[in-house]
């Protein structure tokens, strides 16, 4: 085998010694793993982890040689490690090296590279997958896992919850007489009144171009009723948006879950009452309209 100086490798290395009744000792540290890690090389080597280590610490790693050590081949993985004064993300690779005379593993060659960044990036293109990029609120996907999560919880604890759909009326009107730059102002609005209504267990969705939905706990139709009420005065009333005073009015409609139902069937029985409103309101104002005398 080639002697390599682990100090040459310029991140995190070291090795590992195996003793023959499975006792784990460090063989050698390189520069770059000293400076990550606080440890010393003339103070680690020849010791066990749980001389050099914290209890948790050394527990965890012990662990990961060992499957290392069973597998007798590469072993890789990520893991989130508290490196004095900073947590980092980390791939680790361990080497296992065989004798060969005996089968057994002797040592362990490891090598670590940061991924802090890369992880923050995938926990990044994960959120906004789940996201509507205009409003900040979560979209349709991200409501229906939750719904599917709040179906799976209320087997279990019976404990069972309601869909809100909110559809804005005249917000075309919006878009034609103050332009889109303000009609997404009323949108993000509109979020952020739903979202300050909402619980720390109750998702706030755009499921449309002005439809909203919300997920809300509650334990009868009365209580959503309440619910449902209390929205309908936050939302239906003129607002200030952009230093612009105008009036869009929130059709409301919410369905309480049944056992058995999908996802799909909760926000249909939603929707259809909210259509039914949004008819109410518009019967309401067509009789509510001045008449004009024919020979004007």
């Amino acid at each position: 085998m080639v002697a390599v100086d682990i100090d040459l490798i310029g991140v995190p290395a070291w090795v590992i010694d195996v003793g023959e009744r499975g006792d784990l000792r460090f063989a050698a540290l390189n520069r770059a793993n000293m400076e990550v890690t606080g440890l010393r090389a003339q103070h680690a080597t020849g010791r066990c982890l749980h001389e050099c280590l914290p209890p948790d610490v050394a527990d965890h790693v012990a662990a990961r040689y060992t499957e290392c050590i069973e597998k007798r081949s590469l072993h890789e993985y990520d893991e989130m490690l508290e490196i004095p004064g900073h947590e980092r993300w980390w791939r680790t690779t361990l080497t296992p090296v065989i004798d060969q005379s005996t089968g057994r593993v002797t040592r362990i060659v490891g090598v670590a590279v940061e991924i802090t960044e890369r992880k923050q990036l995938e926990y990044e293109l994960a959120d906004a997958a789940f996201r509507d990029p205009l409003t900040g609120v979560a979209n349709r996907r991200r409501l229906a896992i939750a719904v599917d999560d709040a179906m799976s919880e209320a087997v279990y604890t019976n404990k069972t919850f309601g869909l809100i759909v909110a559809d804005l009326d005249g917000f075309k009107a919006v878009n034609d007489t103050l332009g889109h730059t303000k009609g997404d102002d009323v949108l993000r609005h509109i979020a952020s009144l739903l979202s300050l209504a909402a619980r720390d267990n109750e998702t706030v969705s755009r499921i449309g171009g002005d439809e909203f939905a919300m997920l809300v706990r509650a334990s009868s139709h009365l209580e959503l009723a309440t619910k449902v009420t209390m929205l309908r005065h936050s939302l239906d009333r003129s607002m200030s948006v952009s230093d612009v005073e105008t009036t869009v009015g929130v059709s409301v409609g919410a369905g309480l879950w049944l056992p058995a139902q999908t996802f799909e069937d909760l926000l249909s029985v939603a929707d259809m009452e909210m259509y039914h409103q949004k008819a109410r309101r518009r019967s309401a104002a067509a009789s509510s309209a001045p008449l004009h005398d024919e020979a004007a």
